[in-house]
């Protein structure tokens, strides 16, 4: 699969190979001596990041180049950093591009869709939760104890700070203490002082003096003295917010054998790794939920004059929709699947619970006369997705039915309302029509929709 880069500096785009780049994206954010394990975690790490960029992922690509995934801006597009997109790929190192390879269109998933892959030098025992970082809750970023990283030594983790460093990094005030004596455990404690403010004994590092003794052995002017520390040490217990991957626990983990699907699996909680969707395949890991309106027992089932009723026909099109859907590589699942009505909060749980990427809910209109005709299609207020798929719906079923277009309208309706994910509410014909229900009563009207349907989310996923 080929990405789009966009060089900030030289108003150039790039096409790339997805898995060149992750090798690059790798390549930049571990040492070169890194343990092959490791270096495939990485790569599959990176192309995770790049495929949630892309439109097989619902990404929206760039927003600052329009038609490229991403762009080398720093600090826009890759939280990872921008690699040297001109280095020659067979100039990088061997085991970077071993790693690369032998991962190749691998990608981490948490409910069909890729994760954030976080991650970070040293956690020094423990990871963090994604809420005590982020401020909300994300499942596959839980907390995991990592004694792998235990024994190593930090870089750089001792800090010095001067009062005076800390009043302006902090934006503070510290006020000096007068008359007043801190104790500091270990150092100062035990001060004793008259009623001139004078010291008469205190113990210091354990050992108990009195003011004249110190007074005599630092050379002070007098035992009327004070103190407070001017410079600070701060010392760290590992490296980075702690969140995702630990880098350092993942090379130990290397090192003694496991591989890369293990230590994936143990700092992320609950994923999958799989293979990446193909553009060829633009459904490919799609999850959708169809819905057929009005089983029977359904006291609103919209029924023709004649008294043919919607249930049956949207169950028929429903059906042959979900093959087409699934030969096309999506995962389809139903809200009914038999002719018995299921109620409307069912219907939106049973649709909630499997988190789809869309749900798409077909049933019949009616008319108090028989003059009504053609489709009306329904979507969510501000739902950009469900009204793009409406229009795209309504254009192909209107050319393969040859029926009115109605218009695609926005809609309080309870299931576009209720349900967690991109919507689109299909009105198909008018039951109460003699032309309309003259098409809904044909099998081969029922495989025409479905394809119309089908064709139209072919075209909003391979755009």
């Amino acid at each position: 699969m080929l990405y789009s880069v966009f060089d900030w500096e030289k108003s150039l785009i790039m096409r790339m190979d997805i898995n060149e780049l992750a090798a690059r994206i790798a390549a930049f954010n571990i040492r070169e001596n890194s343990c092959l394990e490791t270096a495939k975690c990485f790569a599959i790490m990176a192309r995770t990041e790049l495929a949630r960029k892309t439109k097989l992922y619902n990404g929206s690509g760039c927003n600052l180049r329009k038609g490229s995934d991403i762009c080398t801006k720093p600090g826009h597009c890759l939280e990872f950093g921008i690699p040297n997109i001109y280095t020659p790929y067979d100039k990088m190192p061997q085991s970077i591009r071993q790693a690369t390879e032998e991962t190749k269109n691998k990608i981490i998933t948490f409910g069909g869709k890729p994760i954030k892959p976080y991650f970070h030098l040293r956690c020094g025992g423990t990871t963090e939760n994604s809420e005590n970082v982020l401020g909300n809750k994300i499942t596959y970023l839980r907390k995991v104890y990592c004694s792998y990283c235990a024994d190593i030594e930090d870089e750089e983790k001792d800090k010095y700070f001067t009062l005076e460093e800390l009043e302006q990094l902090l934006n503070i005030k510290i006020v000096k203490p007068k008359d007043e004596y801190s104790s500091f455990n270990g150092i100062f404690e035990k001060i004793e002082v008259d009623e001139d403010g004078r010291i008469r004994s205190v113990k210091i590092g354990g050992k108990n003096f009195k003011g004249t003794e110190i007074a005599d052995k630092l050379y002070l002017n007098s035992t009327r003295f004070n103190y407070m520390p001017v410079k600070f040490l701060i010392t760290c217990i590992g490296k980075g917010h702690g969140l995702g991957l630990c880098y350092s626990g993942s090379e130990e983990m290397a090192k003694a054998g496991m591989k890369y699907e293990e230590i994936l699996n143990y700092y992320y909680t609950g994923i999958d790794i799989e293979e990446m969707r193909r553009p060829d395949r633009p459904l490919n890991g799609q999850i959708v939920v169809l819905d057929a309106a009005s089983g029977r027992g359904d006291k609103n089932e919209s029924k023709s004059m004649t008294g043919f009723a919607e249930g049956p026909v949207n169950l028929s099109i429903v059906l042959e929709l979900k093959e087409l859907l699934k030969e096309n590589g999506a995962v389809v699942y139903l809200t009914r699947e038999t002719e018995h009505n299921v109620i409307l909060s069912k219907r939106v749980e049973l649709t909630n619970e499997k988190k789809p990427d869309f749900f798409i809910s077909i049933g019949q209109n009616t008319f108090q006369n028989d003059t009504a005709s053609g489709t009306e299609i329904y979507h969510y207020r501000e739902d950009k997705a469900g009204k793009k798929l409406s229009e795209y719906i309504m254009e192909e079923v209107t050319k393969e039915l040859n029926c009115n277009d109605r218009g695609v309208r926005e809609a309080e309706f309870y299931l576009l309302r209720e349900v967690r994910c991109s919507a689109t509410f299909i009105e198909l014909l008018y039951i109460t029509n003699p032309v309309d229900e003259g098409k809904l009563k044909s099998p081969l009207m029922h495989k025409k929709a479905a394809r119309a349907i089908y064709r139209a989310v072919i075209r909003y996923y391979g755009e």
